[in-house]
């Protein structure tokens, strides 16, 4: 009995010095933050590796933190980050049997100028002879001046330049390594592009019949099966796109050393050896070559095929110091949570440990606030925080009280149902329509647990220049009714939609594991039963199994997360070459004009052409239903009255981030910002002798932020 009083008395003072601890601590964080806007996080210390942000929260500490070449704006616009400009260019290289002949080569085409100065017409900037190589270089991607300017050659006895795939059962590299050190014949090799460990391709100026035995001797040397090397076409001339970037004059890396051209390449190598699932990775493993110019202030990336978009691979992709990555090749969680890579962001890592982050504006500007991110935040620190005003966000957000407003983070993905078009029932576009028809998204999102979002039906990710923002069809199950009467499937007495052949019926192949995905599946049979559709729910194991399943189009529709990207190329999703067994045209379509569409928007290099071109293709593919969104999903945070007045608060679709607490950039004056061109190397020569950054003649299509 004393011993209960003893506790009924003694828990009180219990849960009062608790919470006394709690205060004082949470007031100790406020000092430590000082004016900075301090907030709580659930979540364990964070590895806040750049690159793969397991957290929304994460990404958005790296954006502040870590400074990418191109900056997503929040407009949807592209903007300077690390770079000042950039342009595309494009070199074609001929190889001829000695350096007369190339010289020769040269003169014809400089006779060209002349009066008529076809070099213009052609956008021709500068021929060169490297040895027996001759270089042209091109203002701008052209095919038809390429084609001209060759025609004045190709009469001159050039070395034909032979594409090969190498590819065998273990992996190369170390065989390779060893062929280009001690072959004679390693010489004629004049490009490599590894693709993945077993297989490589190689362009080869010449004849090759002793460089092949070379291969065979060194590749097949201690291995039972001899390498596979084909030949994949032959050209006259290597023709590679270029991409070219000036890094902006005075970036400097938060330990003070300058931000140059060789810690971009470095980074791009250090995220090309390693198999993380990073955006615009396709276009990320399509570089050739990389090469710091002009004293370290230029990035020149030659591609290996045309593809305007890999443009998209430099956007939000945050750099890292060469010196870091030197010192760290293989960096793993460690590396990044314990020896944290400088960034060159507006903001710096002030401390860290365990418990805290503290981030500084990296330069002292008075209307930019630190944050104090405080790390496995319990739920009694982060009520008595938010009753106390001592903290200003708690993220995820906690109970409500009335002393909250919701932040809603961008959406980064949403929820889709593909559709395989080769399905008995699914292949019928009206079939697909009124599936669509029959699905309410508004009772989805009212019946699912987290803040989700409803999600518009264009192809390409909400808030970029290009996005359309196409309506998703309403829900309207009485017209989606009559539709699918109307294409001769009629419901029966048990209320069933069938056709004389068979019944409405498919099954829907779901994700694994995920209570999200689960809980949406049953909502959608139980919405799509109400059409007369009989669907049947499969559960992936695993993501290995579900990817399996898709690219052997071993399914009937599956619902899947997709995650947006900045990038304009629907190529591999929706063009016929890859509706084949192992292609990502996972649904099947397959349309003449779709593809014209698709092959000329991929190619695409200038941004403000992409509208036009992606609204040409959602008017000819959305009409045939390939898939079903549904809605986006978002973080919630929950913000003290302290931080009203700073950051949007508008509903689910919402652009508010820790970008928006610390001020957006300030430009100079509004400008354009998709077409963006370095100057000519003429107008490079004046500027190096006038020493004036703004010297007459330079063109810029965009002003650049101060």
């Amino acid at each position: 009995m004393i011993l209960a009083r003893t506790f009924i008395i003694g828990f009180p003072l219990l849960v009062a010095a608790v919470a006394a601890w709690a205060v004082h601590e949470l007031k100790q964080s406020r000092s430590d933050g000082k004016d900075g806007v301090v907030v709580m996080l659930s979540q364990k210390e964070p590895v806040l590796n750049p690159f793969l942000p397991a957290t929304e929260v994460e990404q958005e500490i790296s954006a502040l933190v870590h400074e990418p070449l191109i900056r997503l704006a929040a407009d949807g616009t592209l903007q300077p980050g690390l770079a000042e400009f950039w342009r595309w260019t494009q070199d074609v290289t001929c190889w001829f049997a000695d350096e007369a002949a190339a010289k020769h080569a040269q003169e014809l085409l400089q006779a060209q100028i002349g009066e008529k100065n076809r070099w213009a017409e052609w956008h021709l900037d500068s021929v060169r002879v490297l040895k027996n190589r001759l270089l042209l270089s091109f203002k701008e991607p052209n095919a038809e001046g390429v084609r001209q300017a060759f025609e004045i050659v190709a009469g001159l006895n050039l070395k034909p330049v032979v594409f090969w795939r190498i590819e065998r059962r273990t992996p190369l590299r170390q065989a390779w390594d060893k062929f280009m050190a001690g072959s004679k014949q390693a010489g004629q090799i004049q490009r490599v592009w590894f693709d993945g460990a077993n297989a490589c391709e190689i362009v080869v100026a010449g004849d090759s019949p002793q460089l092949l035995e070379d291969l065979h001797r060194f590749l097949d040397a201690s291995v039972k099966e001899p390498a596979s090397i084909n030949p994949l076409g032959e050209v006259g001339a290597l023709s590679e796109p270029v991409l070219d970037l000036d890094i902006r004059p005075g970036q400097h890396w938060h330990d003070g050393k300058p931000v140059t051209a060789e810690d971009a390449k470095s980074t791009l190598e250090f995220l090309r050896g390693n198999d993380w699932s990073l955006p615009n990775r396709e276009a990320l493993s399509n570089i050739q070559t990389m090469e710091a110019q002009n004293n370290g202030s230029r990035l020149h990336v030659s591609f290996r095929r045309r593809q305007g978009t890999a443009l998209c691979v430099f956007v939000n992709l945050p750099m890292l110091p060469a010196e870091w990555l030197r010192a760290h090749p293989a960096a793993q969680e460690s590396d990044f949570t314990h020896q944290a890579p400088p960034g060159a962001g507006a903001y710096r890592i002030a401390s860290r440990d365990s418990r805290s982050l503290l981030l500084a504006p990296d330069k002292k500007d008075k209307g930019m606030p630190g944050f104090l991110f405080n790390f496995s935040a319990s739920p009694l620190m982060t009520q008595i925080g938010m009753r106390t005003h001592i903290v200003d966000l708690v993220w995820p957000a906690a109970d409500r009280t009335p002393l909250e407003r919701m932040r809603f983070t961008p959406p980064r993905q949403r929820l889709v149902v593909l559709w395989n078009t080769r399905h008995d029932v699914l292949q019928h576009d009206r079939c697909r329509e009124a599936l669509a028809l029959a699905t309410d998204r508004d009772e989805l999102i009212r019946a699912l647990p987290g803040r989700l979002g409803r999600a518009d039906a264009s192809l390409f990710g909400p808030g970029l220049w290009f996005s359309t923002g196409a309506k998703s069809q309403p829900f309207q199950l009485e017209q989606a009714r009559q539709i699918l009467t109307e294409a001769g499937w009629p419901r029966d007495d048990k209320g069933i939609v069938r056709s004389p052949e068979r019944p409405f019926r498919f099954t829907l192949l779901v994700p694994g594991g995920d209570a999200l995905h689960t809980r949406t599946a049953d909502l959608l049979v139980a919405q799509w039963h109400k059409l007369g559709a009989e669907v049947k729910i499969e559960h992936a194991p695993d993501a290995k199994a579900l990817s399996q399943r898709l690219y052997e189009h071993r399914f009937d529709a599956v619902l899947l997360d997709q995650r947006f990207e900045v990038s304009w190329d629907q190529l591999p999703w929706w063009h016929s070459s890859q509706a084949k067994t192992g292609g990502s045209n996972f649904c099947g379509i397959s349309d003449p004009q779709i593809d014209l569409i698709l092959e000329a928007l991929s190619a695409d290099y200038e941004p403000e052409q992409v509208p036009k071109r992606v609204r040409d293709l959602e008017s000819r593919l959305l009409p045939m239903h390939p898939m079903l969104t549904l809605f986006t999903t978002h973080d919630e945070a929950a913000a003290m009255p302290t931080l009203h007045e700073l950051g949007s608060t508008s509903g689910p679709v919402s652009d508010w981030t820790l970008q928006t607490l610390s001020g957006p950039p300030k430009l100079a004056q509004p400008a354009p910002v998709l077409n963006l061109q370095l100057r000519s190397r003429d107008e490079e020569q004046d500027v190096q002798r006038s020493k004036t950054p703004n010297a007459p003649g330079i063109k810029l299509e965009m002003r650049v932020p101060k």
